[in-house]
């Protein structure tokens, strides 16, 4: 039987752990928090304003090696783009959420007016679903709206496509978070031009 290789990459402040936390249970898999696997293997530089610098190709092996595992996983983190590669991935959850939600949120957490402001224009501008598209394919990405929504409104969707994978192939919604903020007037809150 084929090992499953979910993977929830997202910005910061969209939902990723928890909801990985309610699908690992559900469907008993193991999770790898891929940034927990980086800072316990040293694989982790300096600590900037902006967050850790990261020992991409140290990760990918590490990576590499807990992938053959013979158990279900589920990966979580942002940095699944950058880490991972498409072999053996049965699907790819890009989590999105309303940079006006995302921005409390990632307030809440104390993050620095610029890792805000870094975040929320990553989300706006669809970083995480771009990169994740062009490492994975579009065959294997699938994006989810978190706005307003439960962790678990947000598994049970993702599960939902895990199990229509084998049916058809998941959907990229084209959220545009870019109009939203543009038709608002709000392109100077979220952009420094």
């Amino acid at each position: 039987m084929k090992k499953l290789r979910l993977v929830i990459t997202g910005n910061p402040g969209v939902g990723k752990h928890t909801s990985a936390n309610i699908i690992a249970e559900k469907i008993n898999a193991e999770i790898i928090d891929i940034n927990d696997v980086a800072i316990d293997n040293n694989a982790t530089g300096k600590n900037t304003d902006l967050g850790f610098d990261v020992n991409v190709k140290k990760l990918l092996r590490l990576l590499e090696k807990l992938l053959k595992t013979k158990r279900d996983l589920v990966l979580v983190g942002h940095l699944a783009p950058y880490v991972l590669k498409p072999a053996g991935i049965s699907l790819v959850a890009v989590l999105r959420r309303s940079p006006y939600e995302l921005e409390k949120t990632l307030k809440k957490r104390g993050y620095s007016v610029d890792k805000v402001r870094e975040n929320v224009a990553s989300e706006i501008l669809g970083i995480s679903l771009h990169d994740s598209v062009k490492t994975f394919g579009k065959r294997k990405v699938a994006e989810f709206d978190t706005t307003g929504k439960t962790p678990k409104e947000t598994a049970d969707e993702i599960l939902a496509a895990l199990q229509n994978k084998q049916k058809s192939k998941p959907k990229l919604m084209g959220i545009d978070w870019l109009n939203l903020v543009s038709e608002k007037g709000d392109m100077r809150r979220f952009f420094k031009y």
